[in-house]
């Protein structure tokens, strides 16, 4: 006993930090280099000519071409069919067949970093976590049986979003709450360590101020709570049109153009004409925030920003350009909060300070990435004050509630349902689904009898069996009826007049089995192939055999 609580806890120390450390300055070589080239890429706005009070340059939209060339040629010569983001590594975290490839991984990572260092409107955060899992799958499949994938996966995910925001306890939050799914004993002590060990090898290293110290938190907290009630459900309305608009877009792409290189040059243009004007929207947004937080733009200003933030953001994620939507999200609530605490002035609402941009910022993104405490958390870190995250609660609730009536948990969940996989029921659903119905053929007898045979040869069957159902088949052995021993003594019905009985296609899985069998009444389920061959049957006991046995994995899962 006193071994095994010593190997876990080397095992759990060393991982944890391990994972931590490799994460870390990854993590924060991105942010470093996408900071240092957005830096260059600013210092060229000239002015090109002037439209009223607006000055047009060319620099964003010759950095948006020079990005989209990148990474049209990477994509092209690395033969990459689709980028991978926060979606697969949930898939990963929840599923074992589903691996997180090292390649895709790093070129997905890469061509995040080009597009964000070129200005496009995308975020660093969702490269960043599925760069950490990819880092912890990667350890994983190098020490298997030491740790879960999923707990690996975990550790990447805090380590990343602890060195991003200089947030530990966000991290290990957020790997749980979005990631995982699920709070364990096994699961938090890795994590935690991973997370704490990323967060202070970014300060050591890279010391650096709080993000947002200068936030005013001197706040009236009546007011501020009063209007972040009214806020939620905005940021929950402007959320589920960011995610439906982009999920839209991305799946009529092709109607725009079939040709990838056209469709990133096309939102190459669109986003360097609208940043040539107005460069705030452009790129990962953190400047803008800090000028709405300094009071810096006008209301009708901040307006805009918001519109075309959201169209930049939807046409670059859909049209070439690759990244997170949490930085994007931030921007977005941060222009809502701004416009409210507009209002809450004119009315004569005061001492509302930063409390409802930083509210709309954690409300909106939480709606999006599926993770409310999570960006509760992450807000009390950023800002080091209990009363800008106590404003932050109320109006997070109310968004988060609206917005997974109308859309759904998150922004990730609706991708992966898009792709089959139902994630929001669960690791069952998804482990049910994994199995194929023909695992369980060959555990049951059954009685078939050709069709023809008359109603002697059918009860002469019948009694030398111990079956009270019967099914027929034509001379190549395909399925074309089912009889019951009660049918044949009760009216004498030919067996061949019987229904076409309920059958299980062999390409089904265990999932869609159970569903099929909710209703069934009898004693077995024939599985046909698509020629209607009969290749077996399942019971309901099988089937219930198998749930429990998934049940039990995933409470072992869950709960040590």
């Amino acid at each position: 006993m006193l071994y095994r609580i010593i190997n876990i806890t080397l095992q759990v120390a060393f991982f944890g930090t391990a994972i931590g450390a490799i994460v870390s300055l990854l993590s924060v070589g991105f942010v470093y280099g996408v900071k240092f080239i957005s830096g260059f890429r600013e210092s060229y706005h000239s002015c090109f000519f002037e439209l009223g009070s607006l000055c047009f340059s060319l620099a964003p939209l010759f950095f948006l071409l020079i990005a989209a060339s990148i990474i049209i040629v990477v994509k092209r010569t690395l033969s990459i069919t689709r980028y991978h983001g926060p979606a697969d590594v949930i898939l990963s975290a929840h599923s074992p067949s589903e691996q997180l490839d090292p390649k895709t991984g790093f070129l997905s990572t890469f061509a995040a970093f080009v597009s964000a260092s070129g200005g496009a409107s995308v975020g660093q955060y969702g490269p960043l976590v599925h760069l950490g899992g990819t880092i912890g799958n990667i350890l994983n499949r190098i020490l298997p049986g030491l740790l879960s994938k999923d707990v690996f996966i975990g550790c990447g995910v805090a380590a990343a979003i602890s060195a991003g925001f200089n947030s530990p306890i966000g991290g290990i939050i957020f790997a749980h709450e979005a990631i995982l799914r699920h709070f364990s004993f096994r699961a938090i002590a890795p994590i935690a360590v991973s997370s704490v060990t990323s967060a202070t090898l970014t300060n050591y290293f890279f010391p650096s101020a709080i993000l947002f110290q200068n936030t005013n938190s001197d706040i009236s907290m009546f007011p501020s709570v009063t209007l972040s009630l009214f806020l939620g459900p905005v940021c929950a309305i402007i959320a589920v049109i960011f995610m439906r608009s982009l999920l839209s877009l991305q799946k009529n792409m092709n109607k725009i153009s079939k040709n990838e290189i056209t469709r990133i040059f096309f939102a190459a243009l669109i986003c360097g004409l609208i940043g040539g004007f107005i460069p705030e929207v452009l790129g990962l947004g953190g400047s803008t925030i800090e000028g709405i937080l300094a009071n810096s733009y006008t209301l009708h200003f901040i307006i805009l920003i918001l519109l075309l933030k959201l169209i930049v953001t939807v046409v670059c994620l859909s049209l070439g350009y690759f990244g997170g939507v949490f930085s994007p999200a931030l921007v977005l609530g941060a222009a809502i909060g701004g416009i409210f605490t507009f209002g809450g002035n004119v009315f004569g609402l005061n001492m509302l300070g930063d409390s409802l941009i930083l509210a709309g910022m954690a409300a909106l993104s939480a709606s999006v990435i599926g993770a409310p405490i999570a960006s509760i958390v992450i807000i009390f870190e950023l800002t080091h004050s209990y009363d800008l995250a106590f404003v932050s609660i109320i109006c997070v609730a109310g968004s988060c509630l609206i917005s997974s009536l109308i859309f759904g948990h998150s922004f990730f969940d609706k991708q992966l349902l898009n792709r089959h996989f139902k994630i929001s029921r669960g690791r069952t659903e998804i482990l049910l689904s994994e199995r194929p119905i023909t695992n369980l053929l060959g555990k049951n007898k059954f009685l078939s009898i050709e069709s023809g045979a008359s109603k002697e040869d059918f009860m002469k069957a019948f009694e030398n069996c111990e079956f009270t159902e019967a099914y027929i088949v034509d001379n190549q052995n395909r399925l074309t009826g089912k009889t019951k021993v009660n049918d044949l003594l009760g009216n004498g019905k030919k067996a061949e007049n019987t229904p076409y009985p309920l059958a299980i296609n062999s390409s089904s899985t265990i999932s869609e089995a159970i569903v099929k069998a909710s209703n069934f009444v009898g004693e077995s389920i024939p599985v046909i192939d698509n020629d209607k061959t009969l290749l077996g049957v399942v019971t309901e006991a099988d089937l219930f055999s198998e749930y429990l046995e998934i049940q039990e994995a995933i409470s072992k899962i869950e709960k040590d």
